[in-house]
């Protein structure tokens, strides 16, 4: 297994460049295969892992720090893979960045498990634990197998979000498989931990109403805002940022009965664009300053991976404001989009993550039956996909055993048709149809049992005997379904 972290033509990132980088705030470089496990395609049998960090563990400062060198490990993967110099075959590795966390998933062989959480924590979570000055105990987690399928239909049902239920969450679990899937091919094992989170977020959303009123955390930021800055009407409300979540803000915000409504993003169209969409105004992030002074509430939801609020800019925008005026400053965004320290200029209060987790939770109190009719999806939906991979290890050796038994119907048939000349092709067909229904007759129950018995203690002893028994030991694991059990 080779695992290995270049940048450009070097090796490892050392300390002391680590340390020199920090103090001058310069993320250190990470390239191609910080995000690349190197050795066999993943198999049947191999232990699925989730190795992640979230804001219901860790402060925001270590959750930038991982988005952060993410962010660029993600940018040097690109570069790396159009110089085509890629070390080894890659295993599947799929990255979840939603609003709150950072996960890494796969599946490996057992012996591979350990290494791979070890070159995650010391490439990631360690760096950026060091950037955050923060000790890395504690800040990032590790689920297993059962453990980590539950953690990711957790996951992508909005059970563990900012905001509890909400609606973006399975698109941006789908992005992150799919980014994995469509770049690498996509092993039988990812492709299976895609499918098993999108049926356990569906299913959450149309069989529970954990998600009733379509959350988002565009939408639970402005509540936020509302519960601690009073009522919305006749404010001037700045959105920094065109993506989605702006979107989302600005679709809130319109049915509040807002004044004004004004877009900054640094793309002059993509702001135009999303202005025309609600109404409001578009400006050029050159006019930050003024409209910051101008606005009595400032929705902050940026890609940037350094602050666009910093505490100069805020200080001279909330200068000389009356004290029936403050500015209101909700901060969406990860990395943070307002610089530490700016909540401490008088006359502004500033909200973020940790506020509206607060308020979604306090949401989610008086609805603890949905919650829990969500839960038990989310344990179905992992009961099924443990069936199904015990399942899967059988299915090489009843493989075998079909495709043995079909080999020696057929050289019966056809030594038996070759002892008797001219028989009518009726007759011929007639003999072969029954051939294949007896075959399948006396195999169909056998596989059946073995099928349902997958992973218990007597489907081993069985699968033992049939190896034994019909002479398939070393059979590959490579074979695919058979077509008649």
């Amino acid at each position: 297994m080779c695992f290995t972290m270049q940048t450009g033509g070097r090796g490892l990132v050392t300390d002391l460049e680590r340390s020199s980088s920090k103090r001058a705030g310069v993320v250190p470089p990470i390239g191609l295969e910080v995000l690349k496990a190197h050795g066999d395609e993943s198999k049947p049998g191999s232990v699925e892992l989730c190795v992640g960090t979230s804001i219901r563990v860790a402060p925001m400062e270590f959750l930038e720090a991982v988005v952060t060198l993410l962010q660029h490990a993600m940018d040097g993967a690109e570069q790396h893979l159009n110089g085509g110099t890629i070390c080894g075959r890659p295993i599947n590795m799929a990255i979840v960045k939603t609003c709150n966390r950072a996960e890494f998933y796969m599946a490996v062989e057992g012996h591979v498990a350990e290494e791979m959480i070890h070159r995650i924590r010391s490439e990631i979570f360690l760096p950026a634990a060091e950037l955050a000055g923060l000790p890395c105990d504690g800040l990032m987690y590790v689920h297993r197998g059962p453990n980590a399928v539950r953690h990711l239909c957790r996951v992508s049902a909005g059970l563990d979000s900012v905001a509890i239920g909400e609606h973006q969450i399975p698109g941006q679990v789908a992005i992150g498989f799919k980014r994995a899937i469509d770049g690498e091919g996509g092993s039988r094992a990812l492709v299976a931990l895609a499918e098993v989170a999108r049926r356990a977020g569906r299913r959450a959303r149309a069989e529970t109403e954990i998600g009733r009123g379509r959350v988002s955390l565009g939408s639970v930021g402005v509540e936020l805002a509302q519960r601690e800055l009073g009522s919305l009407d006749n404010k001037r409300v700045l959105v920094v940022g065109a993506g989605k979540v702006s979107r989302l803000v600005c679709s809130t915000l319109r049915k509040e009965g807002v004044a004004e409504l004004t877009i900054v993003n640094r793309t002059m169209e993509n702001a135009e664009n999303l202005a025309n969409d609600f109404g409001a105004s578009a400006a050029p992030i050159e006019r930050l300053s003024q409209l910051l002074a101008e606005s009595d509430i400032v929705f902050t939801t940026t890609g940037s991976l350094t602050p666009i609020l910093s505490h100069d800019l805020v200080s001279r925008a909330a200068y000389g404001r009356f004290e029936d005026r403050p500015m209101g400053i909700v901060d969406l965004a990860v990395p943070r989009d307002v610089e530490p320290g700016v909540e401490s200029i008088e006359g502004v209060r500033l909200l973020g993550l940790t506020e509206i987790r607060d308020l979604s939770d306090a949401n989610m109190r008086g609805r603890h039956s949905e919650i829990g009719r969500a839960e038990k999806i989310v344990e179905e939906e992992v009961s099924q996909y443990v069936q199904a991979m015990k399942t899967d290890l059988i299915e090489p050796l009843l493989t075998a055993l079909w495709q043995r038994a079909e080999l020696l119907r057929t050289n019966e048939v056809d030594r038996l048709f070759g002892d008797f000349d001219g028989i009518d092709p009726e007759v011929q067909s007639r003999i072969t149809h029954f051939s294949h229904a007896l075959v399948k007759k006396l195999l169909h129950d056998p596989s059946t049992r073995l099928r349902s018995q997958a992973g218990d203690e007597d489907s081993h002893r069985m699968s033992d005997a049939l190896r034994e028994l019909f002479g398939l030991a070393g059979v590959s694991e490579d074979l695919s379904s058979p077509d008649g059990g």
